[in-house]
């Protein structure tokens, strides 16, 4: 075997080591996204290992696996097991959530200008614009169409960011709400039926197509995988698709991007640039949903916990969570947990969608 230990390769590989175990300490000891990270974590030793002769083997199932990140495979097949294990009751038995999440690209899209204005291609800034949304593989998805250059750092950063936002966000939204705010609680819940489950994927699925026919393999597959769970009669096929197909393919998709990270490829400032962007609109979106809570609750009966913002990132359910336990800091008692799960899959849908939107406008039709 024939290793190349020139100081460059030798340097990027401790550097990848040094990456790796960062990735995989996030993993392990904050639970954020282990099934795509950890499989990262090795692709990018995969991709700044100094072995010639290792790296001659690997090309071969290399090559393979970035079929599935071109194609989309991997997205469509991830996203119809994330449906198969939904449970849209919060967003169905909270649907004024849903108006507050498709506010959400009011706050990170103006990142997409910025980007622009600092120099970078349209895509580039489309994918930094994109993570604001909080839901990482929509924007990844994003990337490996309009900047396929940044599919490696980006996939490696995005998660780490969103995670790195989850704990800046708190202290943020007590920075700008009251007290009194933060005390108010959720108005009660009520039950949702299969049916109106049924007719919801069914309407999305529609409205997906004719108004985001390029999102089709995001939502679209979404609420293929939500009709096959709710039908009641796919009931084997959906618990298939959604607790081993979509970890399969989760993990396939991580080591794939983690292998197109080569560090000697990818220390560049437009990466850098992306990556200080990607996290502006992770903060602006759900400052964004902040204002626009403030400002309905003068017009509404039962006035919304602005704590709510915290949940307006796609990353299901940690963000909602994370509001749970901020309000829970306020009100031992409180209980924002529904709504705030309404918002997060408000959220998540949102973001996929507007990766399909800015697929054709920004690619060109």
């Amino acid at each position: 075997m024939t290793l190349d230990f020139g100081i460059a390769s030798l340097v990027y590989f401790l550097l990848a080591l040094v990456l790796a175990a960062g990735l995989t300490a996030i993993a392990l000891h904050f639970r954020l996204q282990p099934v795509f990270l950890l499989p990262v974590a090795a692709g990018v030793l995969v991709a700044n290992f100094p072995g010639r002769e290792l790296a001659a083997a690997w090309a071969p199932l290399l090559a393979l696996l970035r079929q599935g990140l071109d194609s989309g495979l991997y997205f469509a097949l991830i996203f119809l097991g994330w449906g198969a294990g939904a449970h849209l009751a919060p967003l169905l038995a909270h649907p004024r959530k849903l108006l507050l999440g498709l506010f959400t690209p009011v706050g990170f899209l103006p990142v997409l200008w910025l980007g622009i204005w600092a120099g970078l291609l349209p895509g580039q800034a489309a994918g930094a614009a994109l993570v604001g949304g909080g839901e990482g593989l929509a924007a990844l998805f994003l990337i490996t169409r309009l900047a396929p250059e940044l599919t490696g750092p980006l996939g490696v950063a995005v998660f780490p960011l969103v995670g790195a936002q989850l704990l800046v966000q708190p202290h943020l939204l007590r920075l700008l709400t009251s007290r009194a705010e933060r005390l108010r609680r959720a108005a009660p819940t009520r039950p949702v039926s299969r049916r109106e489950t049924l007719l919801f994927a069914a309407a999305g699925l529609i409205l997906t197509l004719v108004l985001a026919p390029r999102a089709f393999l995001l939502t679209g597959m979404f609420f293929v995988g939500v009709l096959l769970k709710e039908s009641g009669v796919a009931d084997r096929l959906a618990r298939t698709l959604a607790n081993r197909l979509a970890e399969i393919m989760t993990a396939l998709l991580g080591l794939t991007v983690g292998s197109l990270c080569p560090l000697d490829q990818v220390l560049t400032l437009s990466v850098i640039t992306v990556l200080g962007l990607a996290f502006l609109a992770l903060t602006l979106a759900p400052l964004a949903v902040v204002v626009l809570i403030k400002a309905i609750n003068p017009l509404i009966g039962h006035k919304l916990n602005p704590l709510l913002a915290a949940a307006a990132l796609g990353l299901t359910p940690d963000a909602a969570h994370l509001a749970q336990v901020a309000s829970r800091q306020e009100d031992p008692q409180g209980n924002i947990l529904q709504p705030a799960l309404a918002l997060n899959q408000a959220a998540f849908l949102t973001a996929t969608l507007t990766a399909g939107l800015l697929w054709g406008i920004v690619g060109g039709g």
